[in-house]
């Protein structure tokens, strides 16, 4: 039986505001020491050069504020979920809309520069200055092709922008059709026991379409490593379970490799029944501990091992 202990009324409430007080300082000691990741501060920096210039505050206005709201997405997303996809996506995005406001800067300064430079000719050409015209044409003719480079960075701009829009729902997708964990060592895959016999290494028909689904994935992202990590329930002996667990990891590493999946980027360890994620009392938990654990290093390069 907890033994619960009372204080007297005049202490209880300083007691519970000190505790409130601290643990707010602790919140907010850590969002402090929290240092954002690179590609926001490269976002800001491009956002905040683009805001800084006025002629792409009149000449792109829509762009410039895509650009800010992305921005102020990617903070938002980094303030709640440091490590997740979402602050990085949106960093991308805020930078791609700012590399677009600057590009369609240039091309409209471009083309008010190829308007003067035509109405210079038509003045040239109504005074008789033939000369003077033909300059005033090639003038024209030089500013349109800075209107055609200009137009042709903006049109590419907006081309990245949506090839990383698709790029991020299909790994959305992918994700969730893997049911995926962002953790703190990387990203986590669990297959479970249902892929093998009971008892024994070889991988099951079954095992094929999830086993596809995770190498395609890897071959998306050929510079991410990989750790696969074997595991079982307590049953049998020790040094049965270490052998299974390793030779479970060894098996879908060659499944992967057969897949296309480059053998050099993948590291395997088991761990027996080291690691259990349920209770083995019962059925349903030692279930749960019989699997194998796949850990994709994120775009940082993150990897760790146990």
């Amino acid at each position: 039986m907890t033994e619960r202990i009372t204080f007297p009324h005049s202490r209880a409430p300083r007691l519970a505001s000190g505790a409130i007080a601290m643990a707010a300082v602790l919140a907010l000691s850590a969002c402090a020491t929290r240092e954002p990741p690179p590609e926001l501060d490269q976002a800001r920096t491009m956002v905040n050069t683009a805001a800084s210039n006025p002629e792409v505050a009149r000449r792109a206005p829509l762009e410039l504020k895509n650009a800010t709201d992305a921005l102020a997405r990617a903070d938002s997303a980094w303030q709640k979920d440091a490590d997740g996809p979402e602050a990085r996506h949106q960093a991308y995005l805020a930078r791609q809309s700012a590399a677009t406001a600057t590009a369609l800067t240039q091309a409209r300064t471009a083309e008010d520069q190829m308007k003067d430079a035509n109405a210079e000719a038509d003045r040239l050409r109504l005074n008789a200055r033939t000369r003077e015209a033909e300059a005033a044409r090639g003038q024209a003719a030089a500013a349109q092709a800075q209107v055609g480079s200009a137009q042709a960075q903006a049109a590419q701009a907006n081309a990245q922008a949506a090839q990383a829009n698709a790029r991020a729902a299909a790994l959305e997708a992918r994700l969730k059709e893997m049911q995926a964990q962002q953790t703190e060592r990387g990203l986590l895959v669990t297959l479970g026991d249902v892929l093998f016999e009971f008892g024994k290494a070889q991988l099951l028909p079954t095992a094929g379409p999830r086993l596809d689904t995770l190498a395609d994935f890897l071959k998306q992202y050929p510079d991410r490593r990989l750790l696969i990590e074997g595991h079982t329930d307590s049953v049998g002996s020790d040094a049965t379970n270490l052998t299974l667990s390793e030779r479970r990891a060894q098996a879908v590493q060659q499944a992967l490799t057969m897949r296309g999946v480059d053998a050099s980027r993948i590291t395997t360890r088991g761990y027996g029944k080291s690691y259990p994620v349920a209770s083995n009392a019962t059925p349903e938990g030692r279930a749960l501990n019989r699997r194998v654990e796949v850990v994709i290093a994120d775009e940082r390069g993150t990897l760790r091992s146990r």
